[in-house]
């Protein structure tokens, strides 16, 4: 069902959300994880991303630096609409280690994409400290639609 690579981002986040259920680590303690492991790569290749994306907006620059350069999501199961002139929206169709990690230690997502979205919020800051980064919790899945609804605003 899945790709080996697959397989092994949900053990990863499969094991990141065991320690939390068992207590060996607090959500505050992976969301400091993902926050330095994104802000240390998003550094790294930020002056590179920047360049290669110079001729795009300031959300659309985020929105392709972190879901297609960073989360590696195939750009065809994602789609951006653009709701006025400075915010897009992001409908997320993609393979998510988290919601499958969630799904079998019975975690709502809605929870757990709420202590990792801080991270994502850094990350597009970086790119333009004018950017913010949000999400509709109603539309998370699998709680209503077949896709996660994600903004990025530049304001």
């Amino acid at each position: 069902m899945f790709s080996e690579s697959e397989e092994k981002a949900i053990a990863d986040k499969r094991n990141h959300l065991q320690m939390v259920k068992e207590g060996t680590i607090t959500f505050q303690d992976l969301a400091n994880l993902k926050m330095q492991k994104r802000v240390n790569w998003l550094k790294e290749h930020l002056e590179e991303m920047l360049a290669k994306y110079r001729e795009l907006s300031p959300e659309e620059q985020a929105y392709k630096i972190v879901f297609f350069e960073y989360m590696k999501i195939n750009p065809e199961h994602s789609e951006m609409v653009r709701v006025s002139p400075k915010k897009i929206m992001i409908k997320s169709y993609n393979f998510c280690p988290y919601l499958e990690a969630c799904r079998l230690l019975d975690f709502d997502t809605r929870h757990v994409c709420q202590i990792i979205e801080p991270s994502i919020q850094k990350m597009v800051e970086l790119i333009n400290p004018n950017l913010r980064f949000s999400r509709n919790y109603t539309n998370v899945r699998p709680h209503k639609e077949d896709f996660c609804e994600e903004y990025i605003e530049f304001l």
